[in-house]
């Protein structure tokens, strides 16, 4: 059975996406631009949940790095300037943009735990799924997997329930979801794909 991949969260906000991604066409910015500013939001993201604990300002960043992700590559399409360089540089800050947002976790709940685990170790956890779910698709992809956007846990998804538990001030409730969405994802991909590598 393949679980859909229609259900993206990044459809939801495919036009509010296309209307800043062309405003900033417009003005000249280049996607590279804004590949480098959703790490800039993802460093605003730490500051925000280490330094004033405040697990709404935290999401609302969150969301922000998320957002611009879609952005840019909406720009480079715009103005038809994709290119390899500027995917690799996204795929570079993506995991980069997920390693800070996660750290903050940990840095601000240092002593906390979550059903008797600690913060530190669903972090952990939480990290290795999210490498796992990108990396099993860009490794099926080289060995000539097809249909490589499938499963529900998508970095926008993971992303977007990481944001709504902050807003509710749930955030380590959230760090248990996206971890088990997490490695779900790669558990799942890992399988969908192997049928299709020979």
């Amino acid at each position: 059975m393949k679980l859909p991949s229609k259900l993206r969260a990044r459809r939801v906000f495919k036009g509010p996406i296309l209307v800043v991604a062309r405003a900033l066409s417009s003005a000249g910015v280049r996607p590279i631009t804004i590949t480098y500013f959703s790490i800039l939001l993802s460093l605003s993201a730490f500051l925000a949940l280490v330094v004033t604990h405040s697990e709404p300002l935290y999401g609302i960043l969150v969301f922000l790095v998320g957002f611009f992700d879609g952005v840019d590559g909406a720009v480079a399409r715009i103005r038809e300037m994709s290119s390899q360089q500027g995917a690799f540089a996204d795929s570079i800050t993506d995991k980069v943009s997920e390693f800070v947002i996660l750290m903050a976790i940990i840095i601000a709940y240092p002593a906390a735990s979550v059903f008797s685990l600690s913060v530190n170790l669903w972090v952990i956890v939480c990290m290795f799924g999210w490498i796992m779910t990108s990396y099993s698709r860009s490794r099926a992809e080289t060995l000539g997997a097809n249909d490589l956007d499938i499963g529900l846990g998508g970095r926008s998804e993971r992303l977007l329930i990481l944001v709504i538990m902050s807003l509710a001030s749930m955030l380590l409730l959230g760090l248990v979801i996206v971890t088990f969405v997490g490695v779900l994802t790669a558990a799942y991909r890992f399988v969908h794909y192997s049928r299709q590598i020979y």
